[in-house]
C-alpha cells in the first residue's frame, strides 16, 4: 500500500519536487518570522548535500548521526542523505543522548547545522564530523545510489521511557505503507494545511508531521519545539493564521495550552477551520483531555477535532486511528474489574477508570490481545497489544535478543497492555508500569488521575510508581507530584490529602507522597516521564518523603 507509485523514500520528495514544486514548508522562528522553502529548492537542496556525502566517500548503507536542533537545518541532511543512500539517525541535539548511540554503531559520522555545530565541542576529538554548510559547497550527485524497498531507510531510536533505547529499523516499504495508511486514516486532501512543533528526531515529528504532509504534497508549518514549550501560544497563532486544517501534539502539550494561554488570548483565535488534532506519543490523560476542549471553545474549535491516536516506532508510526469527524469522550470502567483484567462499564465516579478509546487499526493492520503466553484472548479482557501489518519495523539494529522478544513471526508485541472494545484499541499502560497491590494489577495511568484530581492541586506532573519494601517485602505505592508553586510554599495538607485519596480508591495503605520540582522529573527525549528512573532513585534513597 503506497503511493503515487513510490518504490523508496526518496521517490517522496521527488515525486513532490514534481508534482507539487511550489508547495511550500514554511519554518516559523520564535519571534513569527516565517521562512519558505519549496519541495523543489528542498529537493535541489538535499541533492547538493547528497553530492557532499558521496565525495566525503560514504558508502550506500552506512549511518550518520543527524543531531540537528532547527527545521531548515534537518531537513536538507536528512533528504541529502536518503539520496546518498545513507540510512539517517535523528537524535535529539544532546551530548547525553547522541554519545551512547554513537559508540554503539560503531562510531559513525556526525552531522550538524550552524545550530548545532557547538555541539562538537563536547564529543570526543575523534568523532568524525562533517557540517551542513560544508556539504553544501558540493555539485549536486550526478547518479545516486540505487535503494531497495526492503533496505533501511533510517533508524528510529526509541526514546527510552522504560529502558534503554533501541534503534528501530526502518525499511523504505515499512514507512510508505504507514505514510499511505496515515493519509488514508485522517482522510488528509489536497486542501489541507499541518502545523506543528514536535520535534523531528521523534517518530511523530519526522513522520506525522514531515513526511506525511510531504507524501500528500500539503503545506506544512513548523515551529520549533523550544518555540512551542516557552509560549504554545505561537502554535495556535500560526495555526490561526495558516488556516490550518491538522494539527498534532502530545498529552504534556495539551495541559501546557491549558497551564500557559489566557482565555482572552484564545478569545481573539480562529480555529474553525481545524478539523483534527491528533494526539499520540504517550498515555492521553481524560482530565487534561476535558480540560483542553473546554479552553479551547472560544477559539471555536471544532468537537470533533481533538482525535486520540495510538502508534509506536516499532510500527513506524500509526497504529489505530477512530474515524475523521468522530467526537472523542473518556470511557468509563470498573476499577475493581480492570484491577482483574475485565473491561467492564461503568458510570463515572470514584469507583470508576476513565481510558480514550483510540480507534481502529489502520488500513492494512492487524490488533489483537494476547495473554502471557501469547494466546489471543477475548474481548474486553486486558492483555498485551500486538501489531501486525506492512509499516511493521524489520526489528531493532545490533539487538537480536531484543528483536526476537518483540518481533514474533508476523506479530510485534509493542510491550502495551490493552484491551478491544468492539474492534477499537483502548490502551491501559505499559507492561513494566503496572503496579501491583493486594493481588490487583493496576495501571500507574489510572492512579496518576486518581491522584491529579485532588482538590485545590490543580493540573501539574504526576507520576505514581510500585515499590516493594525491602524491609518486609511490602507493597509501596509512591506519588510523584511536581506542584507548580516552589516546594517550600506547598501546603502539607495539600500532599496529605493526595494521599488520602490514593489510599482510599486503593484500600491500600502504604502509600508515600513525594514533591519535587518539575525539572527533577526524569524524561525521555519526546517528553514522557521515566518512571523506572523515578522508582529507582526512591528504592536508592535520593528523594525524601514529605507525606
Amino acid at each position: 500500500m503506497r503511493g503515487y507509485g513510490e518504490t523508496v523514500l526518496l521517490d517522496v520528495l521527488a515525486g513532490a519536487a514534481e508534482a507539487a514544486p511550489g508547495q511550500a514548508v514554511v519554518h516559523v522562528d520564535g519571534d513569527g518570522t516565517e521562512r519558505t522553502v519549496s519541495h523543489r529548492t528542498l529537493f535541489a537542496d538535499a541533492l547538493r548535500v547528497a553530492g557532499g556525502f558521496l565525495d566525503a566517500g560514504l558508502a550506500p548503507g552506512s549511518q550518520v548521526v543527524l543531531p540537528v536542533e532547527r527545521s531548515e537545518e534537518f531537513l536538507p541532511l536528512f533528504w541529502g542523505a536518503v539520496a546518498a543512500g545513507l540510512v539517517p539517525v535523528p537524535l535529539a541535539p544532546d551530548v547525553r543522548r547522541v554519545l551512547p548511540v554513537w559508540e554503539f554503531l560503531g562510531r559513525p559520522p556526525v552531522v550538524v547545522g550552524g545550530s548545532t555545530e557547538s555541539l562538537l565541542d563536547a564529543l570526543p576529538g575523534l568523532v568524525p564530523s562533517l557540517t551542513l554548510d560544508g556539504l553544501r559547497e558540493h555539485p549536486a550527485a550526478p547518479t545516486l545510489p540505487k535503494r531497495a524497498p526492503d533496505d533501511v531507510a533510517f533508524l528510529q531510536f526509541s526514546s527510552g521511557s522504560t529502558g534503554a533505547p533501541k534503534g528501530v529499523e526502518l525499511t523504505h516499504a515499512a514507512v510508505l505503507a504507514n505514510l499511505a495508511q496515515i493519509r488514508a486514516a485522517a482522510g488528509i486532501n489536497s486542501a489541507d494545511v499541518l502545523v506543528t512543533w514536535m520535534p523531528y528526531f521523534h517518530d511523530m515529528g519526522l513522520i506525522g508531521t514531515h513526511l506525511v504532509p510531504l507524501s500528500a504534497r500539503i503545506k506544512q508549518v513548523r515551529l520549533e519545539p523550544l518555540t512551542f514549550a516557552r509560549r504554545p501560544l505561537r502554535w495556535l497563532e500560526a495555526a490561526a493564521r495558516h488556516r490550518a486544517t491538522l494539527l498534532s501534539a502530545a498529552n504534556f502539550a495539551l495541559a501546557l495550552v491549558e497551564r500557559r494561554v489566557p482565555p482572552d488570548a484564545l478569545a481573539r483565535l480562529d480555529l474553525t477551520c481545524v478539523r483534527m488534532i491528533l494526539v499520540g506519543a504517550e498515555p492521553i490523560s481524560p482530565a487534561v483531555w476535558r480540560a483542553f476542549v473546554g479552553r479551547m471553545r472560544p477559539t471555536g474549535l471544532p468537537a470533533c477535532a481533538p482525535t486520540p491516536v495510538y502508534g509506536l516506532a516499532e510500527s513506524t508510526l500509526a497504529v489505530t486511528f477512530p474515524p475523521p469527524g468522530e467526537v472523542a469522550r473518556p470511557l468509563a470502567l470498573d476499577r475493581a474489574a480492570l484491577g482483574r483484567g475485565h473491561a467492564v462499564d461503568s458510570a463515572p465516579g470514584p469507583e470508576a477508570v476513565e481510558l480514550m478509546d483510540v480507534g481502529g487499526p489502520v488500513h492494512g493492520c492487524s490488533v489483537r490481545i494476547t495473554d502471557d503466553t501469547g494466546r489471543p484472548v477475548d474481548e474486553r479482557r486486558v492483555g498485551h497489544i500486538e501489531v501486525s501489518g506492512p509499516q511493521v519495523a524489520r526489528g531493532y539494529h545490533g539487538a537480536p535478543e531484543a528483536t526476537a522478544g518483540a518481533f514474533r513471526g508476523a506479530w510485534l508485541r509493542t510491550g502495551d497492555l490493552g484491551f478491544l472494545r468492539e474492534g477499537r484499541l483502548c490502551v491501559t499502560g505499559r507492561s513494566k508500569d503496572v503496579v501491583f497491590v493486594d493481588g490487583r494489577t493496576l495501571h500507574a495511568s489510572d492512579l496518576e488521575e486518581v491522584a491529579a484530581s485532588t482538590p485545590g492541586l490543580g493540573l501539574c506532573p504526576v507520576a505514581v510508581v510500585g515499590s516493594t519494601d525491602p524491609a518486609d517485602g511490602g507493597e509501596r505505592v509512591v506519588v510523584f507530584l511536581a506542584p507548580a508553586p516552589p516546594l517550600s510554599a506547598v501546603a502539607p495538607e495539600l500532599l496529605h490529602a493526595v494521599r488520602r485519596r490514593v489510599r482510599e480508591a486503593l484500600g491500600h495503605d502504604d502509600v508515600r507522597v513525594l514533591a519535587l520540582p518539575a525539572r527533577g522529573f526524569p524524561r525521555t527525549t519526546s517528553g514522557k516521564v521515566r518512571r523506572g528512573v523515578l522508582r529507582d532513585r526512591f528504592e536508592g534513597g535520593e528523594y525524601p518523603e514529605i507525606a
